[in-house]
């Protein structure tokens, strides 16, 4: 049996009819007169208690939400408020965490009135036998000290030490339940407290609570949306969530609660905020978590929020060789690439998805490049940035994906994003986002590697190649990655035919080559590759070009600084200048 320290706080003691937080009614019976016409007053108000509704009343309602897509579902106009709200997540988290299920016990007023409470509950149809169990303990035979317990958790402003401290002295099923409940309305959880969650074993608790009512799928959603807030808190607490057997018991509930949406999408949720940390991959692969994260996305592909945070989390158990491994044998990547094909309308999915393509594709294993590409990656890429021409994550991750399948220079990836038009999506995204430096980067790059495979040089020329890097070079002057690529995808296209070196310097290239020798003197590879491209550029009809461009200055300072490495180079470019001169 787990044992815990607690937290140095006091909770106000609160004993029915007797003593109310902490006052004493018998000395004091104006509080008991004031406790009394608040709690009337919040039952007449219209929709606006924020702890008066009963379990069964919201039991009644069968809370079951809409799955999730990229609209926000708005929350319950009765549940309970939310204490704060998250601003640095996603769209479909913060939808999450505003859909408010219903209070696990009725104890609004006076817990002596249990026995009525209960009678009241009969009077409504309760049908879904995985959702709260808790209300069987709130009868007669309930121990005072649990109705205290749950008592105290009605109280308005308790602080999340305060709850935990009041869950761990009283394991119960119905306070353990509760406790849940009100710490998922804690929407902001500042680090200092999470901190010392940390150092008296208050996730522990937390833990053991979540396994305690195992059983009620409420309870789970609670306890996934209060791992995932705290873990906005970072390294520190992750780690010691997933120390504590967080991931066990996500696991368990994944199977338990297989058919409820909405407690799977918390539980990758939850699952996906622990994984950012490398260490806790490990408790990852205890059992068949991997697995049983794949079976979930096999089997709710229209569930947009669970589609979402299962891409988190192979994208990042792509670090892990093991973790690697199981996911191929489990067929993860189809899943991924099916999870863009069924949600192709919502960002959020494409987004994680193609960051996860992203994350296998960037680790050094050409085996999972193949693996993708033949799964239906390539096309399932390319679609997203066609489907979302104007947004600029998903055509930075898009870029970048395809830079990457192409650096594994096999020849079936190289068929497909041909036969995909990879390369005219890849010029269109660099002609809608001109100005966006991230694209640019990466779509430049995507090009140089592409065009090292000559039968890809036609292909990207037609589809108006040596336009776009040029005006990326001219736009961003001052970046020297745009410069370095630009200049190695223009050498793959000038090792081709005298017709395209024309081309080449018809579009303005000796301009931008000079410019980028300028403002870059310093940078030695930039001077390298825009000297090499010079010289494939010197033939017969480029010549009078370069003579009016004003290479031979930069091309005589390339001599003085680098004369070593280029002297073959330079001493052509010169005796062809100085020939037609």
């Amino acid at each position: 049996e787990k044992t815990f320290t607690l937290f140095n706080k006091r909770v106000p003691l609160t004993v029915p009819g007797q003593v109310l937080n902490g006052i004493c009614l018998r000395c004091h019976p104006e509080e008991q007169l004031a406790a009394s016409v608040t709690a009337e007053l919040s039952d007449s108000s219209n929709n606006t208690s924020t702890r008066s509704i009963s379990v069964g009343k919201m039991m009644a309602q069968k809370l079951k939400f809409s799955k999730k897509k990229s609209e926000t579902a708005p929350c319950s106009e009765e549940s309970d408020e939310p204490r704060g709200s998250s601003s640095s997540i996603t769209d479909h988290s913060t939808s999450y965490l505003r859909r408010m299920t219903p209070r696990p016990s009725s104890l609004t007023e006076d817990l002596k009135d249990a026995a009525s409470i209960m009678q009241q509950l009969e009077n409504y149809q309760i049908d879904d036998e995985h959702h709260s169990k808790c209300t069987d303990e709130v009868n007669d035979t309930a121990s005072t000290s649990e109705k205290d317990a749950l008592q105290a958790l009605n109280q308005q402003d308790l602080s999340y030490a305060d709850i935990v401290n009041i869950m761990a002295k009283n394991p119960q099923l119905a306070v353990m339940n509760e406790g849940l409940y009100a710490l998922s309305l804690i929407h902001e959880l500042d680090s200092n407290t999470a901190e010392e969650t940390v150092n008296y074993g208050g996730f522990d608790v937390i833990i053991n609570a979540m396994d305690v009512c195992a059983k009620d799928g409420i309870a789970q959603v609670n306890a996934c949306k209060v791992i995932f807030i705290a873990c906005l808190n970072g390294e520190n607490v992750q780690l010691d969530i997933a120390r504590a057997g967080a991931m066990k018991s996500l696991r368990n509930a994944l199977e338990s609660f297989s058919d409820d949406e909405i407690v799977l999408e918390g539980c990758l949720l939850a699952l996906s905020s622990l994984c950012i940390v490398e260490d806790n991959i490990v408790y990852m692969l205890e059992g068949d978590l991997i697995d049983q994260v794949i079976i979930t996305m096999n089997g709710h592909l229209d569930c947009g929020g669970l589609q979402e945070h299962g891409c988190v989390i192979l994208g990042l158990l792509a670090r892990n060789v093991e973790a690697r491994r199981r996911i191929s044998k489990a067929c993860g990547f189809n899943s991924i690439v099916i999870s863009m094909a069924i949600n192709h309308g919502d960002v959020e999915v494409q987004c994680q998805a193609l960051t996860a393509v992203r994350a296998f594709c960037a680790i050094d294993d050409d085996s999972c490049k193949v693996l993708l590409a033949t799964s239906g990656a390539v096309s399932a890429v390319l679609e997203a940035m066609k489907a979302h021409p104007d947004l600029n994550r998903v055509h930075e991750i898009g870029c970048d994906v395809i830079r990457l399948l192409s650096l594994g220079r096999n020849d079936d990836n190289y068929r497909l994003l041909g036969e995909n038009g990879a390369y005219t999506v890849v010029v269109r995204s660099m002609w809608s986002h001109s100005q966006n430096i991230a694209i640019q980067e990466r779509a430049v790059e995507a090009l140089a590697v592409l065009s090292e495979h000559s039968n890809n040089v036609p292909v990207i020329l037609d589809a108006g190649g040596i336009e776009a890097v040029l005006a990326a070079m001219h736009t961003f002057a001052e970046s020297p990655h745009v410069q370095i690529k630009g200049c190695a995808m223009l050498s793959n296209f000038a090792s081709a035919v005298d017709s395209i070196k024309v081309k080449i310097v018809d579009e303005g290239a000796l301009d931008v080559i000079v410019m980028a020798m300028v403002l870059h003197s310093d940078n030695e590879e930039i001077q390298v590759r825009a000297v090499i491209l010079l010289r494939k550029l010197c033939i017969k009809e480029n010549v009078q070009r370069m003579i009016t461009a004003n290479i031979s200055p930069v091309i005589t300072v390339v001599e003085e600084t680098l004369g070593d490495k280029l002297h073959e180079e330079t001493s052509y470019i010169v005796a062809q200048l100085e020939n037609a001169g």
